[in-house]
């Protein structure tokens, strides 16, 4: 899994791309404008609610998004 989190034009809010490699070894490649309420756990119960991710990978996920949040929002 990569993440990337970059600066939208207007600077209001971040832009995600999560790379994401599957069981069937395709990839996805999910974009998603965050907003400043968004949160790494909102986000990755978000991702298993659509079946993009296994239930059991979410805790895993959210920790790896906080940390790319924290990296670039400086939060």
């Amino acid at each position: 899994m990569q993440c990337n989190l970059e600066r939208s034009e207007d600077k209001a809010r971040w832009h995600l791309t999560l790379l994401l490699v599957l069981e069937d070894r395709l990839h996805r490649q999910l974009t998603y404008d965050l907003l400043p309420t968004d949160s790494a756990q909102d986000l990755a119960t978000e991702l298993v609610h659509y079946g993009f991710v296994h239930e059991d990978d979410r805790t895993k996920l959210a920790a790896f998004l906080e940390s790319t949040f924290r990296k670039h929002r400086g939060a």
